[in-house]
Protein backbone atom coordinates (compact mmCIF):
# COMPACT_ATOMS: atom_id res chain seq x y z
CA UNK A 1 0.00 0.00 0.00
CA UNK A 2 1.14 3.50 -0.92
CA UNK A 3 2.89 5.48 2.24
CA UNK A 4 1.34 9.03 2.90
CA UNK A 5 1.84 11.05 5.63
CA UNK A 6 -1.09 12.17 7.91
CA UNK A 7 -1.98 13.30 11.66
CA UNK A 8 -3.24 11.63 14.57
CA UNK A 9 -4.32 13.61 17.62
CA UNK A 10 -4.93 11.83 21.31
CA UNK A 11 -4.88 13.20 24.95
CA UNK A 12 -1.16 12.27 25.66
CA UNK A 13 0.32 13.90 22.48
CA UNK A 14 -0.66 16.99 20.36
CA UNK A 15 -0.16 15.28 16.71
CA UNK A 16 1.81 12.26 15.88
CA UNK A 17 3.48 11.49 12.03
CA UNK A 18 3.49 8.15 10.39
CA UNK A 19 4.22 7.33 6.75
CA UNK A 20 3.28 3.83 6.33
CA UNK A 21 -0.41 2.36 7.05
CA UNK A 22 0.93 -0.86 7.32
CA UNK A 23 2.61 -0.25 11.05
CA UNK A 24 0.98 -2.44 13.99
CA UNK A 25 -1.33 0.56 15.95
CA UNK A 26 -0.63 0.16 19.24
CA UNK A 27 -1.71 4.00 20.57
CA UNK A 28 -4.39 2.47 22.44
CA UNK A 29 -5.45 5.45 24.14
CA UNK A 30 -5.64 7.02 20.81
CA UNK A 31 -9.46 9.69 20.74
CA UNK A 32 -8.91 11.46 18.18
CA UNK A 33 -7.54 10.05 14.20
CA UNK A 34 -8.13 12.85 11.47
CA UNK A 35 -6.84 11.16 8.41
CA UNK A 36 -8.92 13.16 6.07
CA UNK A 37 -7.52 14.72 2.53
CA UNK A 38 -5.55 11.42 2.71
CA UNK A 39 -5.64 10.73 -1.16
CA UNK A 40 -3.71 7.76 -1.55
CA UNK A 41 -5.28 6.16 1.10
CA UNK A 42 -7.28 2.56 -0.54
CA UNK A 43 -7.59 1.15 3.10
CA UNK A 44 -7.36 0.83 6.66
CA UNK A 45 -5.01 -1.31 8.22
CA UNK A 46 -7.12 -4.15 9.69
CA UNK A 47 -5.51 -4.17 13.04
CA UNK A 48 -7.61 -0.51 13.58
CA UNK A 49 -10.41 -2.06 15.66
CA UNK A 50 -7.84 -2.14 18.46
CA UNK A 51 -8.14 1.33 19.14
CA UNK A 52 -10.68 0.78 21.68
CA UNK A 53 -10.82 4.62 23.30
CA UNK A 54 -11.18 5.82 20.09
CA UNK A 55 -14.12 8.28 19.48
CA UNK A 56 -13.67 10.02 16.67
CA UNK A 57 -12.37 9.27 13.12
CA UNK A 58 -12.30 11.60 9.88
CA UNK A 59 -11.91 10.20 6.91
CA UNK A 60 -13.42 13.10 4.62
CA UNK A 61 -12.05 13.95 0.74
CA UNK A 62 -9.75 10.20 1.27
CA UNK A 63 -11.29 10.05 -2.24
CA UNK A 64 -9.24 6.48 -2.87
CA UNK A 65 -10.70 5.05 0.01
CA UNK A 66 -12.74 1.86 -1.54
CA UNK A 67 -13.90 -0.56 1.83
CA UNK A 68 -13.86 0.27 5.54
CA UNK A 69 -12.39 -3.32 7.65
CA UNK A 70 -14.59 -5.37 9.32
CA UNK A 71 -12.76 -4.58 12.39
CA UNK A 72 -14.26 -1.24 12.68
CA UNK A 73 -17.77 -2.95 14.49
CA UNK A 74 -14.87 -3.21 17.55
CA UNK A 75 -14.49 0.74 18.09
CA UNK A 76 -17.21 0.59 20.68
CA UNK A 77 -16.28 3.86 21.86
CA UNK A 78 -16.65 5.22 18.57
CA UNK A 79 -18.91 8.67 18.47
CA UNK A 80 -18.48 10.13 15.28
CA UNK A 81 -17.48 9.07 12.25
CA UNK A 82 -16.98 11.25 9.18
CA UNK A 83 -16.55 9.96 5.48
CA UNK A 84 -17.67 12.39 3.45
CA UNK A 85 -16.86 12.65 0.39
CA UNK A 86 -15.34 9.16 -0.21
CA UNK A 87 -16.22 9.18 -4.03
CA UNK A 88 -14.75 5.44 -4.26
CA UNK A 89 -16.36 3.69 -1.16
CA UNK A 90 -19.54 1.55 -2.90
CA UNK A 91 -20.78 0.16 0.62
CA UNK A 92 -20.65 -0.15 3.77
CA UNK A 93 -19.27 -3.58 6.34
CA UNK A 94 -22.51 -5.12 7.65
CA UNK A 95 -20.61 -5.02 10.95
CA UNK A 96 -20.78 -1.03 11.22
CA UNK A 97 -23.97 -1.26 13.24
CA UNK A 98 -22.46 -2.55 15.87
CA UNK A 99 -21.18 0.74 16.62
CA UNK A 100 -23.31 1.31 19.59
CA UNK A 101 -22.27 4.83 20.85
CA UNK A 102 -22.08 6.63 17.26
CA UNK A 103 -23.68 9.98 17.09
CA UNK A 104 -22.76 11.62 13.92
CA UNK A 105 -22.50 9.43 10.59
CA UNK A 106 -21.52 11.58 7.21
CA UNK A 107 -21.67 10.22 4.17
CA UNK A 108 -22.49 12.74 2.18
CA UNK A 109 -21.06 12.60 -1.51
CA UNK A 110 -19.92 9.19 -1.59
CA UNK A 111 -21.60 9.25 -4.92
CA UNK A 112 -20.50 5.12 -5.09
CA UNK A 113 -22.25 4.42 -2.36
CA UNK A 114 -24.99 1.82 -3.20
CA UNK A 115 -26.56 0.46 -0.08
CA UNK A 116 -27.05 0.77 3.21
CA UNK A 117 -26.72 -2.33 6.02
CA UNK A 118 -29.96 -4.20 6.36
CA UNK A 119 -29.83 -3.48 9.96
CA UNK A 120 -28.48 -0.23 9.99
CA UNK A 121 -31.29 1.05 12.32
CA UNK A 122 -29.09 -0.56 14.76
CA UNK A 123 -27.29 2.29 15.50
CA UNK A 124 -29.26 3.35 18.22
CA UNK A 125 -27.19 6.16 19.81
CA UNK A 126 -27.43 8.33 16.22
CA UNK A 127 -28.61 11.93 16.09
CA UNK A 128 -27.17 13.52 12.88
CA UNK A 129 -27.22 11.36 9.62
CA UNK A 130 -26.35 12.69 6.71
CA UNK A 131 -26.91 11.00 2.83
CA UNK A 132 -26.78 14.12 1.25
CA UNK A 133 -25.85 13.51 -2.84
CA UNK A 134 -25.15 9.82 -2.76
CA UNK A 135 -26.40 9.38 -6.11
CA UNK A 136 -26.11 5.57 -6.12
CA UNK A 137 -28.16 4.76 -3.17
CA UNK A 138 -30.93 2.74 -4.12
CA UNK A 139 -33.26 3.18 -1.61
CA UNK A 140 -33.28 3.47 2.28
CA UNK A 141 -33.63 0.37 4.81
CA UNK A 142 -36.63 -0.18 6.21
CA UNK A 143 -35.01 -0.31 9.50
CA UNK A 144 -33.82 2.94 9.31
CA UNK A 145 -37.10 4.06 11.12
CA UNK A 146 -35.80 2.87 14.53
CA UNK A 147 -32.85 5.33 14.78
CA UNK A 148 -35.12 6.63 17.84
CA UNK A 149 -32.35 9.44 19.06
CA UNK A 150 -32.05 11.30 15.25
CA UNK A 151 -32.43 14.93 15.29
CA UNK A 152 -30.81 15.58 12.01
CA UNK A 153 -31.41 13.70 8.61
CA UNK A 154 -30.05 15.11 5.35
CA UNK A 155 -31.16 14.12 2.33
CA UNK A 156 -30.99 16.49 -0.09
CA UNK A 157 -29.83 15.86 -3.59
CA UNK A 158 -30.53 11.99 -3.14
CA UNK A 159 -31.24 11.55 -6.57
CA UNK A 160 -32.61 7.73 -6.68
CA UNK A 161 -34.89 8.41 -3.91
CA UNK A 162 -38.29 8.06 -4.94
CA UNK A 163 -40.17 7.19 -1.80
CA UNK A 164 -39.55 7.49 2.45
CA UNK A 165 -40.09 3.60 4.24
CA UNK A 166 -43.82 3.74 5.11
CA UNK A 167 -43.44 3.78 9.07
CA UNK A 168 -40.99 7.14 8.31
CA UNK A 169 -42.96 8.80 11.00
CA UNK A 170 -41.57 6.64 14.20
CA UNK A 171 -38.90 8.88 13.89
CA UNK A 172 -40.28 10.78 16.91
CA UNK A 173 -36.73 12.89 17.81
CA UNK A 174 -36.13 14.12 14.19
CA UNK A 175 -36.15 18.27 14.51
CA UNK A 176 -34.43 18.96 11.20
CA UNK A 177 -35.50 16.85 7.72
CA UNK A 178 -33.92 17.63 4.57
CA UNK A 179 -35.46 16.20 1.23
CA UNK A 180 -34.58 19.28 -1.05
CA UNK A 181 -33.04 18.51 -4.74
CA UNK A 182 -34.77 14.83 -4.24
CA UNK A 183 -35.52 15.11 -7.87
CA UNK A 184 -37.85 11.42 -8.05
CA UNK A 185 -39.53 12.04 -4.89
CA UNK A 186 -43.23 11.48 -5.57
CA UNK A 187 -45.24 11.52 -2.20
CA UNK A 188 -44.62 11.69 1.46
CA UNK A 189 -46.00 8.68 3.51
CA UNK A 190 -48.87 9.72 5.63
CA UNK A 191 -47.17 8.54 8.65
CA UNK A 192 -44.71 11.84 8.60
CA UNK A 193 -47.03 13.36 10.25
CA UNK A 194 -46.28 11.88 13.75
CA UNK A 195 -42.79 13.62 13.57
CA UNK A 196 -43.96 15.71 16.46
CA UNK A 197 -40.69 17.29 16.88
CA UNK A 198 -39.92 18.64 13.54
CA UNK A 199 -39.50 22.20 13.25
CA UNK A 200 -37.30 22.77 9.92
CA UNK A 201 -38.23 20.70 6.59
CA UNK A 202 -37.13 21.22 3.43
CA UNK A 203 -38.58 19.98 0.64
CA UNK A 204 -37.28 22.78 -2.10
CA UNK A 205 -36.79 21.38 -5.67
CA UNK A 206 -38.67 18.12 -5.48
CA UNK A 207 -39.69 18.37 -9.02
CA UNK A 208 -41.96 15.49 -8.99
CA UNK A 209 -43.86 15.91 -5.47
CA UNK A 210 -47.31 16.54 -6.08
CA UNK A 211 -49.43 16.78 -2.92
CA UNK A 212 -48.59 16.51 0.97
CA UNK A 213 -50.46 14.71 3.25
CA UNK A 214 -53.61 15.45 4.30
CA UNK A 215 -53.25 15.87 7.79
CA UNK A 216 -49.84 17.94 7.14
CA UNK A 217 -50.91 20.56 10.02
CA UNK A 218 -50.29 17.99 12.66
CA UNK A 219 -46.36 19.32 12.33
CA UNK A 220 -47.15 21.65 15.36
CA UNK A 221 -43.73 22.28 15.90
CA UNK A 222 -42.68 23.36 12.39
CA UNK A 223 -41.22 26.43 12.74
CA UNK A 224 -39.48 26.73 8.96
CA UNK A 225 -41.38 24.68 5.54
CA UNK A 226 -39.65 25.05 2.18
CA UNK A 227 -41.89 24.01 -0.13
CA UNK A 228 -39.95 26.33 -3.39
CA UNK A 229 -39.61 24.97 -6.88
CA UNK A 230 -41.85 21.91 -6.18
CA UNK A 231 -43.23 22.31 -9.88
CA UNK A 232 -45.81 20.04 -9.48
CA UNK A 233 -46.74 20.89 -6.62
CA UNK A 234 -51.53 21.40 -7.17
CA UNK A 235 -52.31 22.10 -4.04
CA UNK A 236 -51.81 22.58 -0.04
CA UNK A 237 -53.74 20.83 2.43
CA UNK A 238 -56.48 22.97 4.74
CA UNK A 239 -54.94 21.51 7.83
CA UNK A 240 -51.74 23.18 6.44
CA UNK A 241 -53.29 26.68 8.53
CA UNK A 242 -53.28 24.74 11.84
CA UNK A 243 -49.20 24.72 11.85
CA UNK A 244 -49.44 27.52 14.76
CA UNK A 245 -45.37 27.69 15.76
CA UNK A 246 -44.53 28.38 11.33
CA UNK A 247 -42.28 31.57 10.92
CA UNK A 248 -40.64 31.05 7.44
CA UNK A 249 -42.99 29.60 4.51
CA UNK A 250 -41.26 29.57 1.26
CA UNK A 251 -43.36 28.40 -1.86
CA UNK A 252 -41.58 30.36 -4.45
CA UNK A 253 -41.52 29.16 -8.21
CA UNK A 254 -44.69 26.12 -7.49
CA UNK A 255 -46.02 26.64 -10.77
CA UNK A 256 -48.70 24.23 -10.99
CA UNK A 257 -49.88 25.77 -7.59
CA UNK A 258 -53.69 27.45 -8.29
CA UNK A 259 -54.76 28.13 -5.10
CA UNK A 260 -54.15 28.55 -1.74
CA UNK A 261 -56.52 27.68 1.79
CA UNK A 262 -59.11 30.16 1.69
CA UNK A 263 -57.98 30.82 5.16
CA UNK A 264 -54.64 32.10 4.67
CA UNK A 265 -56.18 35.23 4.09
CA UNK A 266 -56.86 36.48 7.15
CA UNK A 267 -54.99 38.10 9.04
CA UNK A 268 -55.30 35.70 12.47
CA UNK A 269 -54.04 32.66 10.28
CA UNK A 270 -50.30 31.48 10.29
CA UNK A 271 -50.17 33.54 13.34
CA UNK A 272 -46.41 33.19 14.20
CA UNK A 273 -45.27 33.41 10.49
CA UNK A 274 -42.73 36.22 10.47
CA UNK A 275 -42.20 35.93 6.66
CA UNK A 276 -44.46 34.41 3.64
CA UNK A 277 -43.10 33.79 0.32
CA UNK A 278 -45.50 32.69 -2.10
CA UNK A 279 -45.12 33.08 -5.73
CA UNK A 280 -48.21 31.68 -8.18
CA UNK A 281 -48.58 31.02 -11.46
CA UNK A 282 -51.87 30.94 -12.90
CA UNK A 283 -52.25 30.16 -16.85
CA UNK A 284 -54.78 31.08 -19.16
CA UNK A 285 -54.40 29.92 -21.93
CA UNK A 286 -51.28 31.68 -23.12
CA UNK A 287 -51.09 34.44 -21.10
CA UNK A 288 -49.48 34.06 -17.93
CA UNK A 289 -50.39 36.33 -14.58
CA UNK A 290 -48.10 36.14 -11.39
CA UNK A 291 -49.84 36.87 -8.50
CA UNK A 292 -47.32 37.73 -4.92
CA UNK A 293 -48.75 36.85 -1.61
CA UNK A 294 -46.05 39.20 -0.34
CA UNK A 295 -44.44 39.38 3.34
CA UNK A 296 -46.75 39.21 6.84
CA UNK A 297 -44.41 40.46 8.84
CA UNK A 298 -40.79 41.76 7.56
CA UNK A 299 -38.41 39.62 9.63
Amino acid sequence: MMGFLCSMHYKLMKTFYFCNVELQITYKDLRTLILSKCEALEELPKDIGKLLRLKELNLAFCSSLKALPDSMSQLKGLKHLNLLSCVQLKSLPNSIVHLSQLQTFQLGKCDKLENLPMEFGKLQSLVELNLSSCSQLECLPDSIVNLSQLKTFQLSDYGKLKNLPMEFGKLQSLVELDLSYCSQLRCLPNSIVNLSQLKIFRLSNCGKLENLPMEFGKLQSLVELDLSYCSQLRCLPDSIMNLSQLKIFRLGECYKLANLPMEIKKPQSLSQCHKLEVRILLIFKAKVTYHYYVVIRQI
